[in-house]
């Protein structure tokens, strides 16, 4: 249906929804009810007002309805505030009614640059009303709007990605000229980590310099280059943002010491206890340290969530707030897409300076250097923390709608354990946006636990946590592993299983999330007290010589395996020497030897990622089919695609694993054919299930140690009654 070309006044679309169900609230500000029922009816609009009736938005300043009529679902949006009212306000309709993701517009009080909207982001700033066509996502993809939906972010740490100028570090020139490769994977949204000018004691979280490039990566006119880059494949690129904290070498700090009084309150300060001898309290950070450094040119404390490096910026701060601000619209005018907010959870801390209490678990380690040993109700997840989120969220979808600037990406770093505290990230409700992708570390936790522990059942567990909290207007998301925590395939009790861990990456409902490398199964790299001078995470040496091997993170960033034809994989010359080691694992791992390969982690990844991008991986259902400790199984399906992904996680030298599939489905045949679409490197041609279009049984699907599956089904999904009722 195309929109009408004439517009249509906005009282006219409240006499879409049935008379009898208006209260005089709905239409206050607008119409009187007595006025509305004298009003004649336009015959553009009359198709929409049939069929059943379903509230949606109601507020003050909305009135919203579904029209569901002729096997079509309609939504109809009357922002009810006078056309004086500049002020843009946001709604969320997504999953308020089954799987629609998109709204066509199809009748309007007012013409619309848009054609189309994303229920997620539905945008109005002054008194208009409009029809919306709902319709899947997949069926009106709009990249302007859907990419972060749809694309896989790739984080880069640019240091360990690619030398171009042979200093041994990665730079920016470095990552342009493997923008080939990365779109090769069909990745079209690169995440880099700070870039920024910095001491780099904590690998550029320590900015001195928010508004530059560090002169080891490039310049800004190279920044401008990769934009260009970029964009012109049609691909995105967003960057770190880190609002928690600045370097102790950044000029607002220097000038906080010298009592300039511009810059005093940018940080957070404290005379501490005792006439200044004691701390303030006993609050210890995630680096290791108390969380308090005595500045002798200021006689007072300064607080610094994570390393002593690093004070924290005092967002309480109006100006503060503003230089960030400024900070933001610097890279928007750039070019960027959007923004990682790094540590969202100690942004803001109880400013009665109260002690916090051991947590239970602090008998089992030492309270003076591990965070977990404490209860940080004083320091995370403050409400003031979650209000900030929501106002830098406010402040992108500003910019882009005065700038006609496609969808602004804003994905919030919130490590917590507590999956409810994450959700929040998201916004409390559907005027009230949050983040966009507040990062899903479950499967992270998951991969904590050793080997034993690592099953059918602790993986259901865990993403059974996730599924039933996401809250029904977020868009979920799913990541492996990243910067700050170990190699997926390090952790895994056998490496042929990063395949499966692929599967529940890219074929599960949400944005998908890769750390750089864990394509091709790249592994940690080992740092040991016999060769301290390689280490560059600092961090690990707070926690004493006894956790130093534990604690580095090195492990997990060093420079990526192009080739095993080069001493040090491709990353640089011959004659520079790498800032980090590489793993010894290279000269067999690397992106040119599984390109060769007949069979590949790296070409099965790129086989998903294609696979995501289609129905019903995209936009559709999703049910848990089985979970044991051998077992996980889940369906995704929409209208007639149905899919079965199976991953087999017992150990090698397990008997091999057979399952009635026709009866965990409820297919009231005894026959039911599955065709093979993806599968795992380790199974081998021979197999039943070792090629690509095969068709099997699933009465009986027999799968072998670590071995992982995808099959279509061969079925209606009207005759499989598990694809019937509640999706998860």
């Amino acid at each position: 249906m195309s929109l009408s070309s004439s517009v249509v006044p906005r009282e006219s679309f409240f006499l879409l929804a049935p008379l009898e169900s208006l209260h005089s609230d709905d239409v206050k500000r607008v119409i009187s009810l007595d006025d509305l029922i004298k009003l004649p009816r336009e015959d553009s609009l009359e198709q929409f007002s049939i069929g059943e009736y379903k509230p949606a938005i109601v507020t003050n300043d909305l009135f919203s309805f579904f029209r569901f009529n002729n096997q079509k679902t309609y939504l109809i949006f009357i922002d009810k505030r006078s056309e004086s009212d500049a002020d843009l306000r946001r709604y969320n309709f997504f999953g308020l009614v089954g799987t629609f993701g998109k709204g066509k517009i199809v009748a309007s009080s007012s013409k619309q640059a848009k054609k189309s909207l994303n229920l997620t982001n539905v945008l109005s700033n002054r008194g208009q009303a409009f029809v919306l066509e709902l319709c899947e996502l997949y069926e009106d993809y709009d990249e302007s709007q859907d990419w972060w939906m749809r694309d896989v972010i790739y984080e880069v740490i640019t240091a360990s990605y690619q030398d171009s100028n042979n200093d041994g570090f990665g730079d920016i020139q470095g990552l342009r000229q493997r923008l080939d490769y990365i779109q090769s994977i069909r990745i079209k949204t690169i995440w880099l980590t700070p870039i920024y000018p910095s001491p780099w004691k904590d690998y550029g979280y320590d900015i001195s310099n928010f508004c530059d490039i560090d002169p080891r990566f490039g310049t800004l006119d190279d920044f401008r280059q990769l934009v260009a880059d970029v964009h012109s494949r049609n691909m995105r690129l967003i960057l770190d943002f880190v609002p928690n904290h600045t370097s102790n070498e950044h000029t607002w700090f220097q000038a906080a010491l010298r009592n300039d009084p511009n810059y005093v309150d940018y940080y957070v300060w404290h005379e501490g206890k005792n006439n200044g001898k004691d701390l303030p309290n006993n609050w210890l950070g995630p680096s290791g340290q108390r969380m308090w450094t005595y500045s002798p040119e200021r006689k007072m404390y300064y607080l610094h969530q994570f390393l002593d490096c690093q004070p924290d910026l005092n967002l309480r701060n109006d100006k503060v707030l503003e230089e960030l601000k400024r900070i933001l619209r610097f890279w928007l005018d750039l070019g960027v897409d959007g923004f990682r907010a790094d540590a969202v959870r100690h942004l803001i801390e109880n400013d009665d300076f109260r002690d916090e209490s051991l947590s239970k678990n602090a008998k089992d380690i030492d309270p003076n250097i591990f965070y977990d040993a404490y209860e940080h109700t004083e320091t995370a997840d403050r409400p003031e923390s979650y209000a900030l989120v929501r106002q830098w969220r406010r402040f992108l979808d500003n910019y882009a709608y005065d700038n006609c600037r496609d969808y602004l990406l804003f994905v919030t770093e919130a490590y917590h354990r507590d999956v409810q505290k994450v959700m929040d990230y998201y916004g409390a409700n559907r005027e009230e946006r949050g983040s966009d992708v507040s990062i899903n570390f479950l499967i992270t936790y998951y991969l904590d636990k050793n080997g034993k522990e690592q099953h059918g059942l602790e993986l259901d567990e865990q993403l059974t946590k996730w599924q039933t909290k996401v809250p029904e207007h977020a868009w979920s998301n799913w990541c492996l592993g990243s910067h700050d925590s170990g190699r997926v395939t390090s952790r895994l009790p056998s490496t042929e299983l990063i395949d499966g861990f692929y599967m529940l990456l890219l074929l599960q409902s949400g944005t998908a999330l890769l750390y750089y490398g864990d394509e091709i199964a790249m592994r940690n790299r080992p740092f040991t007290l016999e060769h301290p001078e390689e280490i560059v995470d600092i961090t690990a040496f707070n926690y004493g010589e006894k956790y130093v091997e534990e604690r580095t993170r090195d492990c997990q960033r060093t420079p990526m395996q192009w080739t095993s034809h080069s001493p040090h994989a491709g990353f640089t010359s011959t004659t520079a020497t790498p800032y980090l080691p590489l793993a010894d694992t290279w000269p067999e791992l690397n992106v040119e030897q599984e390109e060769k390969a007949e069979r590949s982690h790296l070409k099965l990844f790129r086989q998903l990622v294609k696979l995501r991008q289609q129905s019903p991986f995209y936009g559709g259902h999703q049910k848990k089919v089985l979970a044991t400790k051998e077992l996980y199984a889940f369906i995704r399906w929409l209208h007639s695609d149905i899919y079965l992904i199976v991953i087999n996680q017992t150990m090698n030298g397990h008997e091999p694993i057979t399952t009635d599939f026709v009866k965990l489905l409820k297919y009231p045949n005894k026959e039911l054919l599955g065709e093979v679409v993806a599968k795992s490197t380790n199974i081998p041609d021979a197999s039943p299930i070792g090629k690509e279009g095969n068709r099997i049984e699933l009465n009986q699907l027999t799968l072998q140690s670590n071995e992982s599956l995808v099959l279509r089904l061969l079925s209606s999904v009207l005759d499989i009654p598990l694809c019937i009722g509640n999706d998860q």
